[in-house]
């Protein structure tokens, strides 16, 4: 593994947080209820602070305003400044959480406790599109009680939103902004609303929320060669220029009925969408010569064009009530849930015959080559044009029901409850398929060619825009259509999840035990094709599974400030939906199958935690967390041996064929410990000096597991070290927060190894972002509860880098520029 123990990185860490926690040694009070002050980021940290204290089991947690005081894009850039929670992005913008080091399908992600599914692939949850005006609360399980997901290994989010009784009477919020991405000047603009009433009898809530931004993403791919002594030599330097514009909506509401006993009826909707139009200009070059740097006397050139939309949509639309009955509180309720996965990428890509004479390179800054030939770019022709369609659409459709009773009784509460969950999914190319075909339409491209690249690396092959759109208008007008997923491509599943749970907390004068155990059934029928002779017939596989799946969570209070939290926990994880699809390309001559595993067993794992907390001051906290996980049958992608008289009856009888898929690993791993601080001045001094403030947290990971193909690696996702560190200023109105984000290198795919038989994984290096917040309160000054606010992202300009094995071979090299917004809130 790689890395340092995680003793010797925690060392630093524990001797800065020591000295700061000396100050509060004779200051420490008991924590009492918690009272909204004036200053809005301890107002959050009170309210995030005191949830965490007297939750029944380990978590974090953000409250609504902390979402706001920082300059948080989406969710995920949010939940990244929890400890252990570490964030993915996509194209400069944070779209997945890496839960403690784990793979994306090790999290489930619900909205006030109704799981929502993957719109990818049925499981792994995206958080880009997800909107803050109506969060109230998001809560990190880290630890699972029985009443929780069995399919949360490293987590369970669930994201609380606002009800119409939170607030009597007519409530208002609206915030708008403003601002420029600095790389191409795109413009960003951020704009929401949320009103609401309440009375003794009903309530009502509606919200919108839109964001958008468009950007220039500069890339360079590349892939090296190697010689015997490390030297790299240029067998392919691509150059990219990416415009792109990205757009998340939401949409909803809430209405209730209110009943005599306290109880409530409930109709809620939440309606989101994410919308990401690309632009993409781009040229291969391929060569071979010495290593570092040289000129040959020609290259082949490739060129491609692009004007793709991506498209995702989660709705989510609950009828429930809320009712006591006897001594028994009830909450039921019906979800209907539907998510679209919808990508299509016309690409005309034109090879064959291209050429460039007189070719100098240099390698020696392997993050960004120089590339120097004779001719001008656009004079270049190509012998070969093609087109490749790349295409995605992956629909879901859930019924869930649920039932959750609790009472209280001699020993604390009894809860128990009963899940049912009906899921269909029909589609394909998740990731993208991609079909390559004579390009036939006769569209001269060169006609839409335009001016040079904005960029901020070197441009040496003097590459240019093109009018993308207006290519993609004119292929349209001559006829070109998208294409439809080839048979081995499609997924066709339905799925059902039962689940029933039961649980037990016993509170003790010192604290609180809590015990379950939930039972989890799963089963799925996948379709695709097999070969009678050399005929395609229907092909169905069915798939079920039980699993038992204990907890226990120990609360021990040592004082009134101080609390130590044992947890023992066990969860799932179910393979993703083209994982699992029965769908495959299948070559009887080869005795070999290209597709899905229908046979894939599902992951498996059990897992400790052992926390300590001091809440040693008002709206403070050290907290520090040991945590391990244990899995068994991990899915990778690999080459497995199966029965070829399941795909084809050519195959004798217990024949085994090769397939080029997904199959289950072993032995996996993951352990760590996190650490966290929050303090403010305000608690020891007064004046000025009092409105400074820290919060800083840091994770140290190991993870490991072995691939079906016999080779070790670290989880997909695992960063070795994350840290997240934020001074900031509240006083006389004025907040401001500057905030620095870490996380090391982490490995992002394995299909270079588990498919291919090799050693070297692809990684994405160490990336870091600073970002400042400032926002001033105007109520002082206006009688409104209104303010204004300037984010800035990203001020340090940072690139990001994927590599091939080591940080000296990469693969891909991208920039985006700084962010900028300027806005306001007003509430009443």
């Amino acid at each position: 593994m790689r890395g340092s123990s995680i003793v010797g990185r925690c060392r630093i860490f524990f001797i800065v947080i020591a000295g700061i926690i000396g100050l509060s040694v004779n200051a420490q009070e008991t924590i009492e209820e918690v009272v909204v002050q004036a200053k809005s980021i301890k107002a959050s940290q009170l309210a995030a602070i005191e949830a965490k204290r007297i939750a029944d089991n380990v978590a974090d947690v953000i409250s609504a305003d902390g979402i706001g005081r920082f300059p948080d894009q989406n969710l995920a850039d949010a939940l990244g400044r929890l400890p252990g929670l570490a964030i993915e992005r996509d194209q400069g913008q944070a779209r997945y959480i890496a839960f403690r080091g784990a793979p994306k399908r090790y999290t489930t992600t619900a909205f006030d406790g109704i799981d929502i599914p993957g719109v990818e692939n049925g499981r792994i949850p995206r958080f880009d599109s997800y909107p803050a005006v109506i969060t109230s609360q998001v809560v990190a399980n880290k630890a699972i009680t029985a009443d929780m997901p069995g399919e949360s290994i490293s987590g369970y989010i669930n994201v609380k939103t606002f009800k119409p009784s939170d607030i009597d009477g007519w409530s208002f919020s609206v915030e708008y902004g403003m601002g420029e991405q600095d790389l191409g000047d795109g413009d960003v603009e951020k704009q929401n609303t949320r009103v609401s009433y309440s009375n003794d009898q009903f309530g009502f809530l509606l919200f919108g929320s839109e964001n958008s931004r468009e950007q220039i993403t500069d890339n360079r791919e590349m892939e090296y060669g190697v010689t015997a002594d490390g030297a790299l030599t240029p067998d392919e330097i691509q150059f990219r220029n990416y415009l792109v514009e990205r757009e998340d909506e939401a949409f909803g509401g809430t209405f209730e009925y209110y009943l005599n006993d306290g109880g409530r009826i409930f109709l809620t909707s939440l309606n989101t969408k994410f919308t990401d139009r690309e632009e993409r200009n781009e040229w291969r070059f391929y060569m071979d010569g010495p290593p570092l740097r040289g000129t040959v006397d020609s290259a082949n050139v490739r060129r491609l064009w692009e004007d793709g939309d991506y498209v995702n949509e989660t709705d989510v639309n609950t009828l429930g009530a809320e009712f006591t009955f006897r001594d028994w509180d009830v909450t039921v309720s019906y979800s209907d849930i539907e998510t679209l996965f919808d990508t299509w990428l016309p690409i005309p890509y034109f090879i064959g015959g291209g050429q460039v004479s007189n070719v100098s390179y240099d390698l020696s800054d392997s993050d960004e080559p120089i590339l120097t030939f004779d001719e001008n770019l656009a004079d270049v022709e190509y012998g070969l044009p093609l087109f490749a369609d790349a295409i995605a659409l992956l629909e879901t459709e859930t019924d869930q029901f649920k039932i959750d009773l609790s009472r209280p009784n001699q020993w604390g509460e009894l809860k128990m409850g009963f899940k049912y969950d009906d899921r269909s999914a029909v589609g394909g190319g998740a990731p993208l398929t991609i079909l390559v075909f004579p390009y036939d339409l006769g569209v001269d491209v060169t006609q839409f060619d335009q001016g040079p690249w904005e960029t901020d690396f070197n441009n040496t092959v003097g590459a240019f825009y093109s009018d993308n759109r207006g290519l993609r208008s004119a292929l349209e007008a001559a006829g070109m259509t998208r294409s439809d997923f080839p048979d081995d491509e499609k997924v066709t599943i339905d799925e059902t999840l039962l689940a029933a749970y039961v649980m037990q907390t016993i509170d003790r004068d010192w604290g609180s035990i809590v015990l379950g155990v939930r039972v989890e059934d799963t089963d799925y029928e996948t379709v695709g094709s097999r070969l009678e002779g050399t005929v395609s017939v229907p092909l169905s596989v069915d798939q079920s599974y039980t699993n038992v799946l204990p907890s226990a969570h120990v609360n021990w209070d040592l004082s009134d400030d101080k609390r130590v939290r044992f947890s023992f926990s066990t969860g799932i994880s179910r393979p993703t939906y083209i994982e699992a699809r029965a769908a495959a390309t299948i070559d009887p001559i080869g005795s070999s199958i290209v597709g899905g595993n229908p046979e894939l067993e599902e992951e498996t794992s059990w897992g400790v935690d052992l926390a300590y907390e001091w809440y040693f001051d008002e709206a403070s906290i050290f907290s520090a967390t040991f945590f391990h996980r244990s899995i068994d049958n991990v899915i990778a992608e690999s080459n497995e041996k199966v029965l070829g008289s399941i795909y084809s009856d050519l195959a004798e009888p217990g024949e085994l064929w090769d397939l080029s898929g997904f199959g289950n690993g072993k032995d996996g791993e993951i352990q760590g410990i996190e650490l966290a601080f929050t303090a403010r001045l305000d608690n020891y001094i007064e004046g000025f000096w009092s409105g400074f403030g820290i919060e800083a947290n840091a994770t140290f990971i190991d993870s490991e597991y072995t691939t079906p193909g016999g080779i070790d690696f670290d989880l997909p996702g695992t960063s070795d070290e994350a840290y997240n560190f934020s001074i900031f200023y509240e006083n006389y109105g004025l907040s401001a927060r500057v905030s620095y984000r870490y996380r090391d290198a982490w490995l992002d795919e394995t299909e270079t190894s588990s498919a291919f038989g090799l050693s070297d994984g692809v990684y994405w290096d160490d990336q870091e972002r600073v970002d400042l917040s400032v926002r001033y309160d105007l109520e002082a000054l206006t009688g409104y509860k209104a303010s204004i606010f300037l984010d800035m992202n990203n001020l340090t300009d940072e690139t990001d880098v994927r590599y091939t094995g080591k940080r000296w071979n990469p693969n891909q090299v991208e920039a985006y520029g700084r962010r900028y917004l300027l806005g306001f809130r007003f509430s009443m």
